[in-house]
């Protein structure tokens, strides 16, 4: 008989293929029984649960830090440089023999999250042969585990559509139909999904009673309720909801996977959701970071102002974050985001900027009136939108010191514009606050992106593909001298309370159109960042004043906001998914002639590269490895794949 068992984890093994959809785990097997003999050997395996989780944050091998169109790294067509897998998803090259980022089965860089869930069933099946342990101890870990099976759930949904549900590992008896899994119906996935994560909310402790020193990065109740509302939030969007395009794609029993009547319910659903969450979070003292850091306590206002923003993020396990992701490294991060500020010798590719913003990202970002370049008034009469790419005649005088270089001209793109634009995006000129020079104005030091500038292109070092370097995603306390730099540590967000924000007013516009609820929200964020409210600012300032008054106004405006406040966090490859809206892939990134050796040359706006990618309808899911297909007949191809 124990030759049979042997033999059908074998077969069963075969089935499932390399996707490991679940183990089937026989009786009496010593390293699992081994596991749940005492209290230590149980949390060992509670911490294997929470190993399986996606590297947010991660530069290269989390594809929403690369993989949009927020950013671009130059490509190494020898392949003296790493090209990230996010990048080559943003060019395009995502395919079905091998995929990048393959979550499905572990794969090109990701971690498996089928062997998430199937140690995450174990956890629960075994925790109560644990003796040793109390009540409360037991209850908690039940649902940090039942939390983690359901995200693991929801990040597959995110990455690949619908997809099978595994409640329960199948017993070695299990017949081959019965692991022969079919993907499920979205809408029962996310009730599915839904339904254990508030089991797991309920049965959570609060922040207050998570301790930092020995579990920070554990999940907790707003963690929980959160990650809940954008699970609905996803749901209720375009790409989940009536998406008609999807009208063919069936599963293996016939049923329709992809809703194709459109629910409007399911906005208010996912704002009361959103509400729910923000509730708690405010019950249990998180907020906006308004912290003035006391580096900055005798600087001028602006750079108080751009590394409070920073610090949103940076200042680590801080009153606006929610959940942070600590399985990264910052240190590299920091690296491929950083410009070089002096001539650093040996260490010289320390930091070298090659995580490069976009021209589109630094268009995105509002002027100084807190509304679109394009349509503010100002920008207009003065002609600085038509003559945005054009060398400013005059030099920086006056305020704008504190963000150009004094003396020094730039283009008219990077005047007048918003605190985040100024604390976000390090331009050619740009007064660079942090790094280890605070003295204002002797000490500061500016970026120089011209062809063999300290900044710019320098023969065999890294350097930035578009001329733009991201001052978000590293700490301004980080150092940089000509022999070694330092890096200070911080757990890379997964959401943050502005982003609850920010969902909350998009649901809320979604299920009702424009409310003075929704611009609380809205206003809230704006008002962090140094700006008026969006009515205010729309009614002063833009071309169209009637913008926020009308549903597809307002949301144009969320989706900005979004996209300004939520930049280089990873947030913009997933909603431009969710919003159906994966054609702004195929603009070929563009930059300024990083080849230029003087500012006539170098302010030349540029394709980084001149490949065009032909994004459409299949590339909102990933591709499940062709090698699952004949292993598992019931499994079904995504659209297009």
């Amino acid at each position: 008989m124990k030759k049979i068992n042997i033999l059908l984890v074998f077969l069963f093994s075969v089935v499932l293929g390399s996707c490991n959809f679940l183990d089937i785990v026989p009786d009496n097997v010593a390293t699992i029984e081994y596991a749940f003999r005492n209290r230590v050997s149980a949390e060992k395996y509670m911490y294997t649960c929470y190993h399986y989780r996606p590297e947010i944050g991660n530069i290269s091998n989390d594809p929403a830090m690369n993989g949009s169109d927020e950013s671009c790294q130059r490509y190494s067509m020898q392949g003296i440089f790493p090209n990230f897998a996010n990048t080559l998803i943003a060019r395009g090259q995502q395919n079905s023999n091998d995929p990048f980022l393959n979550v499905w089965d572990g794969l090109n860089g990701s971690r498996s999250l089928h062997l998430g869930i199937r140690d995450c069933n174990i956890f629960l099946e075994g925790i109560d042969q644990v003796i040793d342990i109390t009540d409360y101890e037991k209850k908690r870990w039940i649902a940090e585990i039942k939390f983690l099976k359901a995200y693991y759930h929801y990040y597959l949904m995110k990455c690949y559509g619908s997809i099978a549900i595994i409640d329960v590992n199948l017993p070695i008896t299990a017949s081959l139909e019965e692991i022969q899994v079919h993907r499920e119906p979205i809408e029962k996935v996310v009730a599915y999904i839904s339904a254990l994560m508030k089991e797991a909310a309920d049965e959570l402790p609060d922040a207050r009673v998570v301790i930092e020193g020995t579990e920070a990065g554990r999940v907790y109740n707003l963690v929980a309720l959160a990650m809940r509302a954008e699970l609905l939030l996803y749901a209720a969007s375009p790409l989940f909801n009536g998406n008609s395009d999807y009208a063919s794609f069936v599963n293996k029993k016939g049923e329709v996977l992809f809703p194709q009547t459109y629910d409007a319910n399911k906005w208010k659903v996912a704002a009361d959701a959103c509400k729910e969450a923000i509730d708690a979070c405010h019950a249990q003292g998180k907020s906006l970071y308004d912290v003035i850091d006391p580096l900055t306590s005798n600087v001028p206002e602006p750079f108080r102002l751009q590394t409070t923003y920073r610090q949103a993020i940076c200042d680590r396990w801080n009153q606006e974050l929610l959940w942070g992701s600590t399985n990264y490294d910052c240190g590299r991060l920091a690296q491929y985001a950083t410009p070089r500020l002096i001539r650093m010798g040996e260490v010289i590719n320390e930091c070298i900027s090659e995580w490069a913003p976009t021209l589109k990202l630094v268009e995105n970002y509002y002027s100084s009136n807190g509304v679109p370049i394009e349509e503010d008034v100002e920008w207009q009469s003065q002609n600085w939108f038509n003559d945005r790419y054009r060398i400013r005649e005059e030099v920086s005088t006056g305020d704008e010191i504190y963000y150009v270089k004094e003396n020094e001209s730039t283009v008219n793109l990077h005047f007048n514009r918003e605190p985040r634009f100024y604390a976000s995006i390090g331009f050619d000129k740009g007064i660079y606050f942090g790094n280890g020079y605070y003295k204002f104005p002797e000490d500061v030091k500016h970026c120089d992106f011209i062809n063999m500038q300290v900044s710019g292109y320098q023969g065999g070092s890294g350097y930035s593909a578009t001329g733009y370097a991201a001052k978000k995603g590293h700490s301004f306390k980080n150092t940089q001298q000509s022999n070694r730099t330092s890096w200070e540590y911080f757990p890379f967000p997964i959401i943050r309370l502005a982003d609850l924000y920010l969902m909350y007013a998009e649901a809320l516009n979604e299920a009702d159109g424009p409310s003075a609820e929704v611009f609380t929200y809205l206003d809230l964020i704006r008002s962090r960042a140094g700006l008026k409210g969006v009515e205010e600012s729309w009614a002063a300032h833009s071309t169209r004043p009637q913008k926020p008054s009308t549903k597809d106004g307002l949301r144009q405006i969320i989706q900005r906001e979004r996209g300004i406040e939520l930049a280089l966090e990873g947030k913009r490859f997933w909603d431009i998914r969710r919003w159906k809206q994966i054609s702004e892939m195929n603009n070929t990134p563009r930059g300024w002639n990083v080849l230029g050796e003087t500012k006539e040359d170098f302010y030349q706006v540029t394709q980084v590269e001149r490949y065009y990618p032909t994004f459409g309808i299949k590339d909102y899911f990933w591709p499940i490895h062709v090698g699952n297909l004949p292993v598992n007949r019931n499994l079904v191809q995504n659209y297009g794949w």
